[in-house]
């Protein structure tokens, strides 16, 4: 959730608690019990959660179920998330003044551009400039 108010802006999800924790603090605990219904037969932990919104775009995330680092997102069955901005080179500027990756781009996409940034849990988040 930092990342994602750090590097695009976003609120926390409405209903979701705010929290006090920074980049060099923000490890949480994982929750003790595991819930159904869930993707797998032994349940899922959903404590910590946390949700961030873009517009009437709402991103809602668990910490990781298990003890493995979690692989990227490209070429998988949800390859990527979309977001808009109305000034990609701006945003390129401070994404990449802050230091974000980027996996692809700036390209060209139709009659616009866009560019393809890694998120904090190895997630590819594509911006699609918008004028």
């Amino acid at each position: 959730m930092l990342w994602y108010k750090k590097h695009l802006n976003a609120p926390v999800r409405q209903g979701f608690p705010a929290t006090d924790l920074n980049e060099s603090d923000c490890r949480v605990a994982r929750g003790a019990d595991r819930t159904w219904p869930a993707l797998n037969r032994e349940g899922m932990f959903r404590s910590p959660r946390a949700g961030v919104e873009f517009g009437d775009v709402v991103l809602t995330w668990y910490m990781n179920q298990g003890d493995k680092p979690l692989a990227p997102s490209r070429g998988q069955m949800q390859d990527h998330i979309g977001l808009s901005v109305t000034d990609l080179d701006a945003w390129v500027g401070k994404l990449r003044g802050e230091g974000v990756t980027f996996l692809e781009g700036p390209y060209r996409f139709g009659e616009t551009r866009a560019v393809m940034i890694e998120g904090p849990s190895r997630e590819a988040i594509e911006l699609v400039e918008v004028k």
